[in-house]
């Protein structure tokens, strides 16, 4: 089957907690910063998601911030509730598997925010033993710049997981509270999900794969020969990719963020760098040795309002047999 690419917004906050957004606002102000899908994450509370069915777009996959003195992270898509009133630092991952045995997902977000006394439980506190509990991790919080010290110290926590095993994926929240935030309008996760159409299930299928290109604008992924991409598992060895740049989505926003792509650049383990090659509009082929029982995941390099060295998007990774 055939996998398209969905922008999505994975952390929104309405009225039913403390955001200033109405539902009918938010759904309103996602259409028209073209995104096909949202979470909406409310602070401990899912009440707002009754008032997301008088509306056919975006597509609406339910959620919560369990927002706690320890630390805050997304539910997704539970189908019983869990409790989170009673969750210590030691204690997470027993309520992670509540979470999972109810067919949900767990997002850590934001995980280095300024914590206490600025925002309570904005920084991760847990003792997280079993990473594998965890889903995904937002990479990049609140838009502009993406590459500020908590947004780093996030990569390098992803970064640090996917090294010791760990298949989680990489997301961008904008913690969207209002609409008067409005830097980088045009920053969002992109979902590959299969079908030409979005789904809430979709939505799930795709971070629970690990399916996800994080960015400020671009759409930003790569291929194999074979079709195969992010989320995947490959053959080791002499490899072809391709690496895709789409922009249609940005161009149609008009937002006057300038982005200009100057450097693609494939990682693996460690950090290691194992291609950088020049950006150019339309396919950019290369060759690549991969090894066996590893990782590789794309960056893309430039400019976002004329200030260089930008991180403009980073997509989740392919792992080798």
């Amino acid at each position: 089957m055939m996998r398209n690419w969905f922008a999505c917004e994975l952390h929104c906050h309405t009225l039913h907690s403390d955001g200033d957004f109405s539902v009918e606002e938010l759904m309103r102000t996602a259409r028209e910063r073209l995104l096909d899908g949202i979470n909406l994450t409310d602070h401990n509370t899912d009440s707002g998601v009754i008032e997301t069915k008088a509306f056919s777009s975006p597509v609406v996959l339910t959620g919560m911030e369990w927002t706690t003195y320890f630390g805050h992270m997304l539910v997704l898509d539970c189908k019983q509730y869990v409790d989170w009133r009673d969750a210590l630092p030691d204690t997470i991952d027993q309520k992670m598997r509540q979470v999972h045995e109810n067919g949900g997902l767990c997002g850590v977000a934001h995980p280095f925010q300024l914590g206490t006394p600025i925002c309570t439980g904005g920084h991760w506190d847990y003792h997280v033993h079993d990473w594998s509990l965890v889903n995904y991790i937002e990479i990049f919080s609140e838009g502009c710049p993406f590459l500020n010290s908590a947004n780093r110290r996030a990569i390098a926590l992803w970064q640090s997981l996917l090294d010791k095993g760990y298949h989680i994926a990489p997301t961008f929240g904008r913690d969207w509270h209002r609409t008067a935030n409005n830097k980088l309008l045009s920053a969002c996760t992109y979902l590959l999900c299969d079908g030409e159409t979005l789904t809430p299930a979709k939505m799930k299928q795709a971070l629970l794969s690990g399916r996800t290109c994080v960015s400020a604008g671009p759409l930003f992924y790569f291929e194999t020969a074979n079709g195969e991409s992010v989320g995947d598992t490959v053959k080791s060895g002499a490899t072809d990719l391709t690496f895709y740049t789409d922009t249609k989505r940005l161009e149609a926003l008009k937002t006057g963020d300038k982005m200009e792509p100057e450097t693609v650049r494939l990682l693996t383990n460690g950090g290691e760098v194992v291609l950088e090659m020049p950006w150019r509009a339309g396919a950019i082929p290369a060759t690549v040795d991969l090894l066996p029982g590893c990782y590789y995941r794309a960056e893309l390099w430039g400019k976002i309002n004329e200030k260089p060295g930008q991180l403009l998007a980073a997509c989740a990774a392919v792992y080798t047999k």
